[in-house]
Parts: structure tokens; C-alpha cells; sequence
């Protein structure tokens, strides 16, 4: 079955079919992937195989299988998706663990904002590895903060990370936080037609365009990073690539300690910079 799955997933043009097969034919099986393949010769029954038809002619029409089986990993955590979600990336990642190796360079208590939450993969995995944190998370969609605190609930933080529904552009906000970090929507509008087929036509428009030229959010960010940061504090932002590079550079020129920081393939990817000292 899996080889079979993966030469027709193959045949329709779809990326990491192997991967994505395993992550159904285990969600259908209540397997682990090493099971799969340790118990190669268990033949499948007519149940089982009515429940995974389905998910296989969505992953062929590029459905993310995220998506199909309502789950995905990220930074070793489980967490609850759908479509009203965006799937955390594994350059996002990447964003993580730099805030993770660096939040103690900012002072012993923290206190993080997570603006465009989402599903809560930033703010529930900086809550597990900075024991120290209380993250407050900000979202606007009334479909995604549902999810988004369905994953404060199962992983037990609904104590520590608090939620907002807000929209990000009329937010009052009243309080300076040590460590901001977003990942917003960053495509542009003239761009949504361009996204693969899995991204554009699946996931929730709001979570990958601001409807202008990707940087709208941004701007903003640059204009209220100096009240909403506390001095000495720390923002990091994910961004579209290169060539959003050198705008982001001078929206953010007035902070400290700009980086730009590339993903696993030598793009462009995020942005750290520090609010000035006291």
C-alpha cells in the first residue's frame, strides 16, 4: 500500500509523497512510521482502507496532509491544524530555536508576544523550553484562536500563554514585552496566484497576505516595536525572503543589532534586532 500510494501520489506531482503517505497510513492505523514497516505483510481491512482512500485523493489533489489527518508536528510537539490555520514551517523552526538560545541574553523573567499566533506552534513551544516565560498571544481570526486554544489545553499552558482576539492594527496595547516575535503575512497580493497549489488554494488567505505588498505588517512593527518592546528588548520576525531583504533592513534601522538570518536553504528567512538599553 505504501509503495503503490507513493507511485500514484508521484504520478500527480506530488512533493514528499513518502512522507506524506506515512503520516496517513499511521493516523488510519494508529501505527508508529517504524511500525509500518516492521509489520510491512499486516494486510489492511475494509474499514481501514475506506477511512484511507479518502485521505489519498485529497494529498493527490495537494490538499496538505497536515490538514487531511488534523495534525502536525512542530519543534517535537503535536498540535492540532486545519484550515483555518497556517501549517508552521520548518524554517520557522529555525526562529524558535534562535529566540530559545538567545532569551536568556534578556533577563530572567520574560514575558513574550506572539502576534498572528495561529495554531500556537511559536508561542506553545518557547512556553515548553523557557520555563521562565509567559507568553501572551495575539490573533484575530475567531476560527483560529478556537484552535489555538484547543493546543493550550492539551498541552497543559492555558495558565502561562494567555490569547487575545484582536485585530494587530487597532490593538491598544499596554503593556512592554521582553521578547515580540511574528510571523505575519508576508506574500504579496500580485504573488497569491504564484503560491503552489497546496499552499494558495488550502491554507487561510488572511494568514499568508496583508492584500497589499507584503510588508504592511511590518510597517507597522517598525512604528510601535519601540513602546511595545522593553529596553533592551528583543524582536524576531519571519519574512518572505530576499527579496524582502533590504526593505526590512530600513524599516528597522533605528533598532539595534539587526541580523538577518537565512533558512536550511541559504534564504533570507528572519530578522532579530534589540530595542536600545536604558
Amino acid at each position: 500500500m505504501i509503495n503503490w500510494s507513493v507511485t500514484y501520489l508521484n504520478e500527480k506531482g506530488i512533493e514528499n509523497s513518502r512522507t506524506a503517505v506515512e503520516w496517513m497510513l499511521t493516523h488510519v492505523l494508529k501505527l508508529s512510521r517504524v511500525d509500518l514497516y516492521l509489520k510491512f505483510d499486516r494486510p489492511l481491512s475494509g474499514e481501514e482502507l475506506s477511512e484511507y482512500k479518502p485521505f489519498l485523493l485529497k494529498c493527490a489533489a495537494h490538499q496538505p496532509v497536515q490538514q487531511i489527518i488534523g495534525r502536525a508536528e512542530f519543534y517535537g510537539i503535536h498540535l492540532r491544524v486545519n484550515e483555518h490555520v497556517l501549517i508552521p514551517r520548518p524554517e520557522t523552526e529555525q526562529m524558535v530555536e534562535y529566540i530559545i538560545r538567545h532569551a536568556d541574553k534578556v533577563k530572567d523573567t520574560l514575558s513574550i508576544l506572539d502576534i498572528g499566533s495561529g495554531s500556537g506552534a511559536i508561542a506553545i513551544a518557547l512556553a515548553l523550553h523557557i520555563p521562565n516565560a509567559t507568553v501572551k498571544t495575539l490573533e484575530y481570526s475567531p476560527e483560529a484562536v478556537d484552535v489555538l486554544e484547543h493546543n493550550l489545553r492539551f498541552h497543559n499552558l492555558t495558565n502561562r500563554i494567555s490569547v487575545i482576539q484582536e485585530d494587530i492594527f487597532s490593538w491598544d496595547c499596554r503593556q512592554q514585552f521582553d521578547i515580540i516575535v511574528s510571523n505575519p503575512p508576508y506574500v504579496a497580493l500580485h504573488e497569491m496566484e504564484k503560491l503552489p497549489p497546496n499552499v494558495g488554494y488550502y491554507e487561510p488567505p488572511m494568514a499568508l497576505t496583508d492584500r497589499e505588498d507584503g510588508l504592511r505588517f511590518y510597517r507597522l512593527f517598525s512604528q510601535c516595536f519601540q513602546q511595545w518592546l522593553a529596553p533592551g528588548g528583543m524582536a524576531v520576525l519571519e519574512f518572505g525572503g530576499p527579496a524582502q531583504t533590504a526593505s526590512l533592513k530600513e524599516l528597522f534601522k533605528n533598532f539595534e543589532n539587526v541580523v538577518i538570518h537565512q533558512d536550511y536553504q541559504k534564504d533570507d528567512r528572519f530578522i532579530s534586532f534589540f530595542k536600545p538599553g536604558v
